[in-house]
């Protein structure tokens, strides 16, 4: 009998999981015999898996201190992936703070912590530091509002952040870089999100993705990144935009449950698993 892994979703989340489909075929393939369980179920027995891999545990940015919790739970009685060490780094957006005093280049950070004034940029955004697919996300091409915005998600128990806005997205795009088990898998291209004021284009978090070939520059920015997480990931999505001098710089890093854009890389979800199954040992 193979080895027995867990899927990590939520009970709900704030969009359907596209991908998750694709998973339990790639783990047969691989040997591995898997189940699809919620990280917010009081039920599961993580005991009984050998690896539990988070895939989409989205509903955890209102349950922020319970997910951490869950994370260092579980990796007590079974190997987590990734581990609760990045959960607990990843999971909030100062860890960009890290990067940048690390040297990797990033997208200019402001966090809005008691005493720091909103910087003064013609065209910026506000984001709370925990979150995902823009929720929260505002543009500003004024200070009028933003004050207004900061306090609501600041009154919602978060913490914001303010970033100037990278106009070079609705040219060039936002490239999001895939590695797994330390290789380069695949990479798309996307179009900006954040075009008006009022959120997303269309609701879209991921507009109209398409096949990427990275630069050196750009690969060697995202392994920059992935060497900088508490530990080594198995996989992580390296999001990365061009300043306005057309270097690469680092928006998000996606360590812990990002939609990997499976289906626009054949055979990247069997790569996946033969990381997974390689980390077991077979």
């Amino acid at each position: 009998m193979g080895s027995r892994i867990a899927f990590v979703t939520a009970t709900e989340t704030p969009v359907p999981d596209t991908e998750l489909s694709l998973l339990p075929d790639a783990a047969a393939r691989a040997g591995l015999d898997a189940d699809v369980v919620a990280w917010d179920d009081p039920a599961v027995a993580w005991e009984r898996y050998d690896l539990a891999l988070i895939r989409s545990t989205w509903n955890y940015p209102a349950k922020l201190a319970q997910f951490q919790a869950w994370a260092d739970a579980t990796g007590a009685v079974t190997r987590l992936v990734n581990d609760p060490a990045i959960v607990r780094w990843n999971s909030v957006k100062t860890y960009l703070g890290d990067l940048a005093a690390a040297g990797v280049p990033t997208v200019p950070t402001t966090f809005l912590t008691p005493g720091v004034d909103l910087p003064s940029y013609d065209d910026f955004v506000v984001k709370p530091t925990v979150g995902g697919g823009a929720r929260g996300a505002r543009r500003f091409r004024s200070p009028d509002g933003a004050p207004e915005h900061v306090r609501g998600l600041q009154d919602a128990g978060f913490t914001a952040m303010v970033q100037p806005y990278q106009r070079r997205v609705e040219t060039d795009g936002e490239r999001a870089i895939v590695y797994v088990g330390g290789e380069f898998s695949h990479a798309i291209v996307k179009g900006a999100v954040l075009v008006t004021a009022s959120g997303l284009r269309g609701e879209q978090s991921h507009p109209d993705p398409r096949p990427y070939t990275p630069s050196d520059a750009e690969h060697a920015l995202a392994r920059a990144v992935l060497a900088s997480a508490p530990v080594p990931p198995l996989y992580g999505r390296i999001d990365l935009v061009l300043d306005d001098a057309g270097q690469p710089i680092v928006m998000e890093a996606e360590l812990i449950e990002p939609h990997l854009f499976l289906t626009s890389a054949p055979g990247a979800e069997d790569r996946l698993l033969a990381a997974v199954k390689r980390l077991l040992g077979g």
